[in-house]
């Protein structure tokens, strides 16, 4: 189960991302993306879990960013697997902020 907050610019995850859960946030990080010129700010402190359909629309939304950035926020299992996979450095719009 994934709940799903967003103000503006800025989306606050609870539960797990899987694959049945992927397209909400798609969704919500595409309403995020369209509601300023900044950051796009996630917000992973009650993230308990996050599968490569996840990680695949992390991947889609930074890529579609260009020069903006999407900032990873709280620590926890998603900046794990964000750092184990170095999808910072393949993708240095990707930020991890604990």
């Amino acid at each position: 189960m994934l709940e799903v907050r967003r103000h503006g610019a800025m989306v606050t995850l609870a539960g797990e991302v899987d694959l049945s859960t992927s397209g909400l946030l798609r969704a919500e990080l595409a309403l995020a993306c369209s509601s300023g010129d900044g950051d796009v700010v996630v917000d992973f402190t009650a993230l308990t879990f996050i599968g490569s359909s996840g990680l695949h629309v992390l991947i889609e939304t930074a890529s579609s960013l260009g020069q903006r950035r999407l900032v990873l926020l709280g620590g926890g299992w998603g900046a794990y697997v964000v750092n184990l996979l170095d999808l910072t450095l393949k993708f240095p719009n990707i930020v991890v902020d604990r």
